[in-house]
């Protein structure tokens, strides 16, 4: 039995902590006990104190003299990194044996405040879950916490189809998620995870801050799913759910809205999106089994869940189709818990997670609002990913515990063309159809059956080693651990081909007698006038060619010490420090980043309980946290890419296939197509990828907060105020600005690097740690590599990159106590700087590390303000009231204040289009600081349920009824910010793009046997 006092901990962790006080007696003795099995009986020490770590579970803990049972109290459900206070009184005798039952959920039996944690953290149980109406994922569970925002529909989701989250200035792609300690984050792009079966779901926690040295590789936020056990007790059972489409709310339309835009069915005021059709449905089915195999020795749980949803939406203007569409989501879920004798404990799990889309497109005809015949059936796509875990513990004495962890994932992912009639797979896809001249073509433009440029690898799989090996042992205040935290994922076949016979074809509109891309025909990229070829003329095509392939690792490990230091009898203090390494190779197994020197992240958190009765805790915490670099990365930097263009004019479309007639190039460096980023297909050396002198991403997190407990009318809450700070001055992207590294070699005596051969000497997509002096290596014509120093100044930096956020949280709550629960929480947060990080909200770039953000010192110009995830003012109120034995209400409230809109267009008074790039901070031929445009509107969300356990049925039937923003309020999220040109102008500019999802009703039911 390890006895210890509680530290701090993390989300990670698949344990709790019991601890509290006994009367000094003799033959007194302390027992621990569960419907799964464990038993553990031992002496608190000589001051009375006890302290156990064990399972998550629910426990009932005793107090035992002379071997009987004088007080018990039952129910005892410690979170996992959390501590529970149990302390028994001095006058317990056998003639007063009491049960006070329900330790977790009663507000009197035990104190509201965790005084033995140093961190922020919001534990969801399973019972919460029945009580509250909430969307079926992990992210919507972790939309409870406070600073917990949706990300930007723009960025995508999760590599499950689920939405993506920011934690306070973290963007969407720093956060981590964990099933039973294993990490389970997406390993391509770092967006999002993998999660439980939402029935199989014990406790998830939502870490916002201040974890530990045993953790780490996330900036943002954790999300930590425990999965449920078996007990001694067999149960079985079974839910439904169902979305009906047609009690769902109707979606509004879109219009165009710029101005400036003359395009014949683009103007303002003309219909952009059509969605008063748009509707899915949704129907849910999951079972679980779980008992005994072996009393009180071995135990499991199972379960499996089937999620369809299915609808159609009508695409936009530039795509007027109906698309019928099914998603599939099928997950599986299985436990074993093997108490092998009263000192070692061994827990088994696997999950499989899978996501299938199936679509089928017909034509929609946009004057009469009608479906016409069907067009095609679109690439299918499958992923399924399996995890499997195994947790061993081992008290090796009273002091010194062993705990190990070693987690596989394996993922899939399939994409494939299925066949049908009148497909012409040779055809080329048609880029940008409403960008035709509309001297050939409608205004919506032609396409033809081929509908995607690329075609992903079929053979494209990951596998990923994540395994954990800790000791802690108590020496008498000190509870100390040391560890080891390692990861290695390999991604095998990830890329893509070009569809049809290789190449696509475009379109677009540029100025006439301005270049397209570039201003100066003698470097590279440039392309000229789309007039040149014909006077007068600015509409061109440009047929394209996109391929990459790589097969490439990453190896993460970490090495960390921590010492849990009780001080006194009230205060907590917690220092630790970890070791971060992170190596990333090619496709030849070649690192190109390898960042193993130390990497020291320090961790600093304190937890006083100013009165020693848990009614009053003051805590902190401050560390340093360093990012990976995913996998994806390698894929486009350090591998083999081909992407080039080659622009012309056109005197003619193809009416059958989209194609332009009359294809003549335009001018334009190199003569054989432009490529914004030298890619060739050309193997790429990793000295020459990734600057000498790199350093990883990292960011430094202060948090000060205090918890105190009151009675207001005879009832328990809790209320908090914590202050947050972090800050980031470190980031690695890519940078493009090939003629400033060639300029900085001709500055250090390398004249051969000239504009117009730069191209052969230096790479595109070079990473770098931005607006720092950077050692990068350049090809020279005798065949070797030459060092060039890379200074802010040749990177044409005023200021390297920054983000800050600072946040006032203040809550109130009270614990469900048989009748009722709420909590409240108010948040005010700012986040501003010149970077997200390795997201681009406005590029809709995420998680790829390789953002249009640091390419060019044109982009950063006027960059400096207030970032896109910045939300000001965030409202969250949360509850459940139960009205009878039989029926309980629950409701779940939303208000957070918009983010800043932003201009983006071509660059400087004279909207030129330097490396061919049309999204820089100007707008109009007027700087557009970022953050100064005004803000999206306001959100506004309700959810409600009610829920029905008939006592007729013994309370284990069970109806619920669910609406989701049951206002109906469907605001803008996202509104694009494209403007190109005053003389070109981008007809979606300020159009709506994303908004939040329309009412929804959701009908369930279950039974448990």
């Amino acid at each position: 039995m390890a006895l210890g006092l509680a530290g701090t901990a993390w989300g990670q962790a698949t344990s709790g902590t019991i601890y509290g006080s006994v009367p000094l007696g003799a033959n007194e003795t302390v027992q621990v006990t569960s419907t799964s099995g464990y038993s553990q009986t031992f002496n608190a020490g000589a001051s009375g104190k006890y302290s156990v770590t064990l399972p998550v579970g629910t426990y009932t803990v005793s107090l035992l003299r002379d071997g009987k049972v004088v007080e018990s109290r039952s129910g005892v459900s410690p979170a996992a990194a959390g501590a529970v206070a149990v302390n028994f009184s001095a006058d317990a005798g056998p003639e007063n044996v009491q049960d006070l039952g329900g330790i977790n959920v009663s507000a009197n039996a035990m104190p509201p405040i965790d005084v033995k944690t140093t961190n922020q953290v919001t534990t969801v149980t399973a019972a919460d879950l029945l009580r509250l109406p909430l969307a079926r994922s992990a992210e919507d569970i972790a939309m409870l916490a406070p600073g917990v925002n949706m990300g930007s529909p723009e960025l995508g989701k999760g590599p499950l189809g689920t939405p993506l989250l920011t934690f306070g200035a973290g963007s969407t792609a720093e956060n981590a998620y964990y099933i039973d300690g294993v990490n389970v984050t997406d390993s391509l792009y770092s967006n999002g995870g993998v999660a439980l079966p939402y029935g199989a779901i014990e406790q998830q926690q939502t870490f916002t801050s201040g974890y530990g040295a045993k953790y780490g590789r996330s900036i943002g936020g954790v999300i930590n799913q425990i999965g449920k056990s078996g007990t001694n007790e067999w149960h079985f059972g079974a839910r439904t759910v169902w979305k009906p489409g047609a009690m769902r709310g109707t979606a509004d339309n879109h219009y165009f809205v710029n101005p400036l835009s003359t395009k014949v069915g683009q103007m303002a005021g003309d219909l952009a999106y059509y969605n008063k059709l748009d509707t899915v449905s949704e129907a849910v089915y999951d079972v679980y089994l779980s008992g005994p195999l072996i009393k009180d020795k071995l135990f499991f749980f199972a379960s499996a869940e089937e999620d369809n949803r299915w609808g159609k939406s009508v695409g936009g203007f530039g795509s007027q189709y109906q698309t019928n569409y099914r998603y599939e989501a099928p997950k599986y879920y299985a436990k074993l818990n093997w108490n092998i004798n009263e000192n070692n404990y061994l827990t088994l799990t696997g999950v499989q997670s899978s996501y299938k889309q199936y679509q089928s497109r017909y034509e929609f005809d946009y004057d009469t609002f009608q479906r016409g015949n069907f067009d095609s059936l679109r690439q299918v796509s499958k992923k399924k990913f399996q995890v499997w875990a195994a947790n061993y513990t081992s008290y090796l004495t009273d002091n010194l515990t062993l705990n190990a962890m070693v987690g596989k994932t394996l993922g899939s992912y399939e994409t494939f063309q299925p066949p049908y009639p009148g497909i012409d797979l040779t055809l080329p896809y048609i880029d940008e159809p409403k960008m035709q001249n509309p001297a050939y073509a409608p205004p919506s433009g032609i396409s033809n059956t081929q509908g995607d440029s690329t075609q992903d690898i079929p053979t494209h799989k990951l596998n990923s080693l994540n395994y954990r090996v800790s000791l802690d042992y108590q020496l008498s205040d000190h509870q100390l651990s040391v560890g080891i935290d390692n990861r290695t994922t390999t991604d095998i076949d990830d890329g893509y081909t070009t569809t049809g016979p290789g190449y696509y074809w475009g379109y677009g509109m540029g100025t006439v007698g301005k270049p397209i891309i570039g201003d100066n025909s003698d470097s590279f990229p440039y392309v000229a006038a789309p007039d040149t070829n014909m006077p007068g003329n600015k509409y061109y095509a440009y047929k394209s060619v996109d391929i990459k392939n790589a097969n490439v690792k990453v190896v993460q490990r970490a090495l960390y010490i921590e010492d849990n230091w009780q001080i006194t009898p009230n205060f907590l203090l917690s220092a630790g420090l970890r070791d971060d390494m992170f190596t990333n190779y090619n496709s030849d197994n070649e690192p190109y980043i390898r960042l193993t020197k130390p990497q020291w992240a320090p961790r600093l958190g304190f937890s006083w309980d100013v009165h020693g009765d848990s009614s009053l805790k003051v805590f902190g915490n401050a560390g340093r946290y360093y990012l990976a670099i995913p996998l994806n990365v390698a894929v486009t930097v350090s591998s083999p890419v081909t992407r080039y263009d080659i622009f012309g004019t056109y005197t003619g479309i193809d009416q059958a296939t989209g194609e332009p007639i009359g294809f003549t190039p335009l001018p334009q460096n190199p003569s054989y197509g432009v490529s914004i980023n030298n890619e060739y297909g050309q193997s790429k050396d990793p000295r020459i990828t990734t600057a000498q002198n790199i350093k990883a991403q990292f960011s430094d997190n202060y948090v000060l907060g205090m918890q105190q407990a009151f009675n207001m009318l005879g009832t328990e809450w809790v209320f908090g105020a914590t202050g947050t700070y972090q800050r980031m001055d470190r980031v690695i992207d890519d940078y493009g600005d090939t003629q400033r590294m060639c300029a900085a070699g001709r500055a250090q005596g390398y004249d051969w690097m000239t504009p117009a051969t730069c191209d052969q000497w230096a790479q595109g997509l070079l990473m770098i740690n931005p607006g720092v002096t950077q050692k990068i290596w350049m090809n020279g014509p005798d065949g070797n590599i030459h060092p060039v120093t890379f200074t802010r100044e040749d990177q044409g930096l005023d200021v390297g990159p920054v983000r800050r956020f600072y946040s006032i949280d203040l809550s109130l709550g009270h614990d469900w106590d048989s009748k009722w629960m709420a909590k409240f929480d108010y948040v005010f947060s700012k986040t501003w700087g010149n970077t997200e990080g390795p997201v681009s909200t406005y590029s809709q770039q995420s998680g790829s590390y390789l953002t249009t953000a640091w390419d060019f010192p044109e982009r950063m110009e006027y960059s400096m303000g207030e970032l896109p995830n910045s939300r000001r003012h965030q409202f969250k109120a949360y509850g459940a009231y139960a009205l009878s034995k039989e029926w309980t209400a629950g409701g779940n409230v939303y208000v957070t204040s918009g983010t800043p809109r932003l201009c983006r267009g071509y660059y400087g008074p004279g909207e030129s289009r330097p490396h061919g790039s049309s999204t820089f901070y100007w707008c109009g031929g007027k700087p557009a600081q970022q953050g100064s445009l005004g803000r999206t509107p306001w959100v506004y969300n309700l959810d409600l349920n009610l829920d029905y356990k008939p006592e007729w049925a013994g309370r284990k039937l069970d109806f619920n009824l669910a609406i989701f923003n049951v206002l109906n309020r469907k605001t803008p999220l996202f509104y694009n910010d494209v403007f190109s040109g005053t003389t070109n102008p981008n007809p979606d500019y300020g159009k709506v793009q994303d908004t939040r999802s329309v009412r929804e009703v959701r009908l369930m039911m279950s039974y448990d046997f």
